[in-house]
C-alpha cells in the first residue's frame, strides 16, 4: 500500500505557505506597481492623443488662416492691378487729349503761318511782276 511520508506533508505546506507569503509579499506588490505603471501609461497616452489632437486642430486652423490670409491677399492684389489699370487707361486717356490739342494747335499755327506765307508769297509775286512788267516796258 502507499504510505504517505510525513515528510512530504510538511513539505506541501511549506510550499503553499512559501507561496502565500510570496503572493502577499512580492507577487502583489509587484502586479499593484504593474497596474499602476498601466494605468499611468494609459493615461499618458489619453493625453498624448488629446494633446495630438488639439495640436492637429490648431495646425488646421492656422492651415485655414493662412489660406484666407492667401485669398485676401490676392484680392487685394487683384483689386490694386485693377486700380492701376484704371489709372493707367484714365492717363493715357488725359495724355492722348493733351496730344490731341496740342497737335490741333500746332496745326493752326501751321495753317496760320501758311496763310501768312501765302500772303506774302502773293505779295511778292505782284512786286515781282511789277517790276517784271517795269522792266520789260522799259
Amino acid at each position: 500500500m502507499l504510505e504517505i511520508d510525513w515528510n512530504f506533508i510538511i513539505v506541501f505546506v511549506l510550499v503553499w505557505i512559501l507561496v502565500l507569503v510570496l503572493s502577499r509579499v512580492f507577487f502583489k506588490p509587484i502586479l499593484e506597481v504593474r497596474e499602476k505603471r498601466k494605468k499611468i501609461l494609459n493615461e499618458n497616452e489619453k493625453i498624448y492623443e488629446q494633446a495630438l489632437k488639439e495640436y492637429e486642430d490648431h495646425l488646421t486652423q492656422v492651415e485655414n488662416r493662412l489660406r484666407e490670409a492667401r485669398q485676401e491677399s490676392q484680392s487685394i492684389r487683384q483689386k490694386i492691378v485693377s486700380e492701376a489699370l484704371a489709372e493707367k487707361s484714365k492717363v493715357t486717356q488725359d495724355i492722348q487729349i493733351e496730344v490731341q490739342s496740342q497737335v490741333e494747335k500746332v496745326k493752326k499755327q501751321l495753317q496760320d503761318e501758311v496763310e501768312r506765307l501765302k500772303a506774302q508769297l502773293g505779295q511778292r509775286v505782284e512786286s515781282i511782276a511789277k517790276k517784271l512788267e517795269e522792266k520789260l516796258l522799259q
